[in-house]
């Protein structure tokens, strides 16, 4: 009675899937779906079944993307369609990882590729429109569906996508999991993916990382103009001057000279004063109004200034008073501040906005004791008021 029971449902059931493959094949997809209805409410844990099912909710999903072409004011009648197909799909391939489809339709692992670019193209959209949770669920289902198939490196992309909107949500845990996860998936995925990791690693000193994460950068993008500024902030950070100035070399070589003023902020954080001063003189013999030139020949003379005073002051708290009084009335705390007074006084006046350069301008002032400029000091206190 059991063994006739099981025929007679086996029967049903493919007599139920011939009937839905028909509709299928001569584009009669709604009728497709109230057949399947049929066929899944006497067959629930059948894997040809749920695969049929798959197949219908691809083609309902095609069905509305076709009528939406043609009619861009309707509504889709199948909205849940694209994501009814994912999850039919997994559930054929959990009944039964062998589970073959009818004459010309999709198979369980083959549907599932083809729904990554979808399922990517909604979670792009949802993004777009600040829907978090909805971006984060569909770009979930587009790396399944990539892992599948022979696209697995388009999983790398969507789990970059993914990281951008956790960096929106300021879920920074989860941002930094979805980079590495990334990066791990694909190392040539973007140089920019090394760079937000790396400054994550800075800001916890953790220089070991930070040495990794870079030279993987390096080995994968050997080239990459986005990596400088990130190459030269940790050589400056652990005092490697020589490769520094390399970097330096090569960036100014590569013909960009946006990077020169980049070039020369990390040279001066380095303490490399007369190569920075070298690389901004032969820029602005070029370009003797360029801002950024500007701007940063004063950093470069500020920063010696400050470098001077933190000497004085280790020599003060070491009782060393002649090497404290050296340093004060020696010739080059003067000329520090005189240097990096007419730097930001000629940048300025290219540029009066800049509120890290009219701060320094105006303690050069006061440390000079030369005239207040109140122009300069209304700049500075209703920028620091937005």
């Amino acid at each position: 009675m059991i063994v006739a029971l099981f025929v007679s449902a086996s029967a049903f059931s493919q007599t139920c899937l011939d009937d839905v493959w028909q509709c299928l094949t001569n584009k009669q997809v709604p009728k497709a779906k109230k057949f399947m209805e049929s066929c899944m409410a006497s067959n629930p844990d059948n894997a040809a079944v749920w695969l049929m099912q798959a197949n219908v909710n691809v083609q309902l999903y095609i069905y509305d993307q076709e009528r939406m072409e043609k009619d861009p004011s309707v509504s889709p009648r199948y909205p849940n369609a694209l994501e009814d197909a994912y999850l039919a799909f997994q559930k054929a391939m959990e009944l039964d990882p062998k589970v073959e489809p009818k004459s010309g339709l999709l198979g369980a692992k083959e549907g599932q590729q083809l729904l990554a670019d979808a399922f990517n193209a909604k979670g792009a959209a949802a993004h777009k429109k600040n829907k978090y949770d909805e971006a984060l669920k569909y770009y979930g289902y587009a790396a399944k569906c990539y892992e599948l198939g022979k696209k697995k490196e388009n999983a790398a992309v969507v789990y970059y996508y993914t990281a951008l909107v956790y960096n929106d949500m300021k879920d920074m845990t989860n941002f930094e999991k979805m980079m590495v996860k990334a990066i791990e998936s694909n190392p040539k995925i973007s140089a920019g993916a090394y760079t937000e990791l790396y400054y994550i690693y800075k800001d916890r000193k953790d220089t070991v990382k930070c040495a990794e994460l870079l030279a993987k950068a390096e080995k994968n993008f050997p080239d990459e103009k986005a990596l400088y500024e990130p190459l030269m902030d940790y050589c400056a950070m652990t005092g490697n001057t020589e490769k520094l100035m390399e970097l330096c070399d090569k960036a100014i070589a590569s013909g960009d000279k946006a990077l020169i003023p980049t070039c020369a902020t990390y040279l001066s954080n380095a303490k490399s004063y007369a190569k920075a001063e070298q690389i901004l003189r032969e820029a602005l013999a070029n370009d003797p109004n360029n801002f950024a030139l500007l701007k940063q020949m004063g950093y470069r003379y500020a920063l010696e200034y400050y470098d001077l005073m933190d000497q004085r002051k280790r020599a003060m708290d070491t009782r060393q008073w002649d090497e404290a009084n050296r340093i004060y009335q020696g010739p080059e705390r003067k000329a520090a501040m005189e240097n990096a007074h007419e730097w930001c006084e000629k940048a300025y006046k290219v540029n009066s906005d800049d509120l890290d350069n009219n701060r320094i301008l105006r303690e050069m002032k006061v440390l000079l004791g030369l005239p207040a400029d109140p122009e300069l000091n209304a700049k500075i206190q209703a920028r620091q008021q937005n």
